[in-house]
Formats: structure tokens, sequence, C-alpha cells
């Protein structure tokens, strides 16, 4: 259930409205009234002015408030997540509320909003490894919408061929997101280029593919 401090304070106030006209209009029906949206201006002017002060009673809203934000366009970093906008560690309530086991190694990092929908970076993996990068959309409430793989580098075969497999990535302006599979045989460094996918961010905030044209 959404909490009272979710929800937007014009709705309540008109909820309040439509229960003071509904009650006649006595004198202390009027004041009652009057007391609660006093109270709910000021609850939403002390939590405004607590998070412009970087106190937050919510840690789960304190991380995704306090998140570094990586503009747009994107191009692939690989797993050199030093070359894009910071990444935080995910706490645990974040971790958990993600859907994953709290002990995950999570790192995130902000993108602009689409369609009413926070976007976001995800990596998953230690320091030692290469991450696996994820685009996550989220709800206002924090809830997972979807996920979308666009970076794993993993050890790979082609036919008789052994080497590795990762992903290329571009993220446009406008959230067309475009993902090259590529693979290096053992011994060589050229990458041999695989299937090309394409997505993009409806309006329900899930990730969905298109068709590439062959030029």
């Amino acid at each position: 259930m959404m909490s009272m401090s979710r929800i937007p304070i014009f709705l309540l106030l008109l909820t309040l409205s439509v229960c003071l006209l509904a009650c006649g209009g006595k004198k202390k029906d009027v004041a009652y009234y009057e007391m609660q949206i006093d109270s709910i201006r000021k609850a939403e002017q002390l939590k405004t002015m607590k998070q412009q002060a970087g106190v937050y009673d919510d840690p789960v809203e304190q991380f995704f408030d306090t998140l570094s934000l990586c503009p747009l366009p994107v191009r692939s970093a690989g797993g050199n997540l030093s070359r894009l906008s910071h990444f935080s560690k995910v706490p645990p309530q974040v971790t958990s509320l993600l859907g994953y086991p709290v002990d995950t190694p999570l790192r995130m990092t902000a993108l602009p909003r689409t369609h009413g929908y926070g976007v976001f970076m995800l990596a998953e993996g230690t320091d030692s490894i290469p991450p696996i990068i994820s685009l996550v959309t989220l709800d206002k409430q924090y809830q997972p919408v979807d996920e979308l793989c666009i970076y794993e580098y993993r050890l790979a075969e082609r036919g008789d061929d052994l080497g590795v497999s990762y992903n290329e990535y571009y993220i446009d302006s406008h959230y067309a997101v475009t993902i090259q599979s590529c693979f290096v045989k053992n011994g060589t460094t050229l990458p041999l280029l695989g299937d090309t996918r394409r997505y993009v961010i409806g309006k329900d905030g899930t990730f969905q593919e298109e068709i590439v044209e062959l030029e």
C-alpha cells in the first residue's frame, strides 16, 4: 500500500476539500480539516527541508536521491566502470528490493528519467572480475519494472573455436539501446561481430525490441 508520504500533496488536499464540502460546512468540521491540511503542508515542508540538508528518514529514498547522474548518450566502456559516471555501492535494503540476495555485490548510477520511470545502470560483480551491466527501470515507489543486460564478458565458443564473448552497447539521447555481440578467438585480438539488437523503453517502462534493418 502506498504510504501517506508518497501520495502527492495536491491529491490529499483535494480529498480533504471534498470531505469538507460533504460535511455541510460546520464550523467544527472546517477547523478540523484546516488543521489536517496545515499538518500535511508542514510535513511536506519538513521533508523538503530535511532532503535539502541531506537528512532522510528512508534509506532507500536517500540512496536513489543521492545517486550520481550519468548523462546521455552513453557508449560502451566494457567492464571499466571508471569511464562512466560514478557508480555507488548498493545497500542491502536496495539490493533486496531489486530482487537480488542481500550479499550480492551491486553498484549503480542513475540515467535521466523517461516516461515517468527511473532508469539506472546496475553493475553486478567484484573488482576482480568484469561486471555484468544491466539497465533497470523502476517506478515512483522504486519497484523494479524491467531489466536488460547490456554487457557481459564470459568464456565462449564459436564452432570449434574457443575464446571470449562480450557486448558493445550504445544508448542514445532518445533511449534507443543498441547492443552488438562480439567474439574474440583465443590467440587473436580482432573481434568477430555477431548479432545486433536494438531496444527502446516503452511508455510502460519495459524494454521493447525493435527490428534492426541490415544495410
